[in-house]
């Protein structure tokens, strides 16, 4: 008797805790799958661009539409529309630049028509720490050249000082000039693409002068694009240092092997 009884008790807390489950899944006939949030990477650097996925499904006897919003640290990153038939599944994703720091990412359905029974309409969440992207070879060159400065004496910050202000009054003077010599240039082919004048119903002879044709020539085309690279490099200040830099290890190495050359 005891023993029938206590399989009659099992039984029933069975079924209270079967209805339930059988009555939402019923219920719940579309949403995201569970735990299906995940990135295309679990390590990345700051810039680089990562996916974000996600599932979505549809158990209803009908067809269902609507938006799945990600999120990344609670803010919108962006809203991709689905569409699903009776019975299909689909991944949606959405990019996003990665920044610095950790992160998290998650994502809700919006919107959603065609069935009224909506599960897990928010994924689960991931974070993901993003790495400081890694310093360009010219900004570690200026880095170790700051810190020999700021460690120098200061005799020497003073000539450095002195030096730097020298130079940059130069590359001030050099933009400038290459401003202005390139105007002149354009001005002159653009002079020399000019139709000669008619007189009395006659063209006068086409007669260009040797140093206008030979600007407006291969010559010109490669002069102009010569006085455009040096204006680029002259305007951005880091990349005229650099490039200073450059030139005058050169030359050094120059005149250490011509001295060297000369000596018994």
């Amino acid at each position: 008797m005891a023993s029938r009884f206590r399989h009659s008790l099992l039984l029933l807390c069975i079924m209270s805790y079967a209805l339930p489950l059988v009555v939402f899944a019923s219920a719940a006939a579309a949403g995201f799958a569970p735990g299906s949030l995940w990135l295309s990477k679990t390590e990345a650097k700051a810039g680089e661009t990562l996916k974000i996925y996600t599932v979505v499904y549809d158990s209803s006897p009908s067809a269902i539409e609507g938006d799945v919003v990600f999120t990344v640290d609670a803010k919108d990153t962006g809203t991709q529309h689905f569409k699903l038939n009776a019975g299909e599944t689909q991944i949606v994703s959405a990019d996003w630049r990665a920044v610095a720091g950790t992160h998290t990412f998650g994502a809700s359905l919006k919107n959603v028509s065609g069935t009224t029974g909506i599960a897990n309409t928010q994924t689960n969440l991931v974070n993901i720490t993003i790495a400081d992207a890694p310093p360009s070879p010219i900004a570690q060159y200026t880095n170790v050249v700051t810190n020999i400065i700021a460690s120098s004496s200061p005799a020497v910050q003073n000539v450095f000082q002195t030096v730097a202000s020298t130079t940059e009054g130069l590359r001030q003077a050099g933009v400038e000039w290459l401003n202005k010599a390139l105007f002149t240039d354009q001005s002159l082919a653009a002079d020399a693409r000019k139709p000669d004048p008619e007189v009395l119903g006659t063209s006068t002879s086409n007669v260009v002068s040797s140093s206008t044709a030979q600007k407006d020539g291969l010559f010109g085309t490669a002069w102009r694009y010569l006085l455009q690279a040096l204006l680029f490099v002259f305007t951005v200040k880091l990349l005229f240092y650099f490039a200073l830099l450059v030139v005058t290890y050169v030359l050094y190495k120059i005149i250490r092997a011509v001295f060297s050359a000369r000596r018994p």
